[in-house]
């Protein structure tokens, strides 16, 4: 019974990080405008249907049943797996492949900074401090990717208490009868 809960974990799991890696190269492809852009956001649905699919399927193998943690733990599996490729993917790219993007993206984001510190009231100076910290850190190094990846993990681990809830079914044979 335990490999066919195991299963969608992994198979799920899977396709949810190479679709979530076949969509970032497509943002990648199309430029730091497009990277950037509110169609990027579409990268977060990926691994929330594919972690819903996965404890559905369990369930599905499991007679109609599933228990909140084993859904609990396939849907964050899921998300795991999938944060985790897409989170290699940008470290290699970044660091390796493209550091040009990677800068670019930097530039990118100090100009969103900036626009966003205007809107909000900042002074001239504190502007010019924060954009002249932020340009001497890159956002693409080791630790932090660990970083972020660590952070979407708590994230998606909140995601993942969403669909477990949803998704389980108690099996009334699992219960033990009370005897006085």
């Amino acid at each position: 019974m335990e490999s066919k809960q195991s299963n969608p974990l992994v198979q799920y799991g899977l396709i949810s990080a190479l679709v979530g890696v076949l969509f970032y190269i497509i943002l990648y492809l199309g430029g730091v405008k497009l990277f950037m852009s509110p169609v990027a956001y579409i990268a977060y649905l990926i691994p929330i249907v594919f972690a819903t699919l996965a404890t559905i399927k369990a369930k599905s193998n499991n007679g109609g049943f599933l228990e909140f943690s084993q859904a609990l733990k396939i849907a964050f599996g899921v998300f795991v797996i999938t944060s985790l490729a897409t989170t290699v993917l940008s470290y290699v790219l970044m660091n390796f492949i493209d550091t040009d993007f990677a800068q670019a993206m930097q530039q990118a984001t100090l100009e969103m900074t900036e626009k966003m510190m205007k809107k909000f009231g900042a002074s001239q100076d504190q502007i010019d401090k924060a954009l002249t910290e932020a340009s001497k850190k890159s956002p693409f190094t080791l630790g932090k990717m660990a970083l972020g990846f660590a952070f979407s993990c708590i994230l998606w681990f909140l995601f993942s208490l969403i669909i477990a809830a949803i998704v389980k079914k108690k099996n009334p044979q699992n219960d033990m009868p009370q005897t006085l």
